[in-house]
């Protein structure tokens, strides 16, 4: 015989199914150890991408400045490294 969700509980505990023995949290902790698991792993592969991207992004690169070269039919814009001063030396 099935019991629906409104009808009293089996247990003898006076409540409704859907509030006693029929509720969703039936103690098995496993399968939210593996939700868990799940969601650590992602958040350390996103993480560990995202350390890397700026990591890359903050790597000692030469400041670059623009300049319009000497050809009067060039259009472009170049670039060039900044003198430092210890190069000026």
């Amino acid at each position: 015989m099935k019991i629906n969700r409104n009808d009293a509980c089996p247990c003898g505990s006076e409540k409704k199914y859907k509030q006693c023995c029929g509720s969703k949290s039936t103690g098995d902790n496993s399968n939210q150890l593996v939700r868990g698991l799940i969601l650590s792993a992602i958040l350390l592969v996103t993480g560990l991408t995202i350390y890397s991207v700026v990591e890359f992004y903050q790597e000692d690169r030469p400041e670059m400045e623009s300049y319009k070269c000497d050809n009067p039919n060039c259009g472009k814009v170049h670039y060039r490294p900044v003198a430092s001063p210890t190069e000026n030396n």
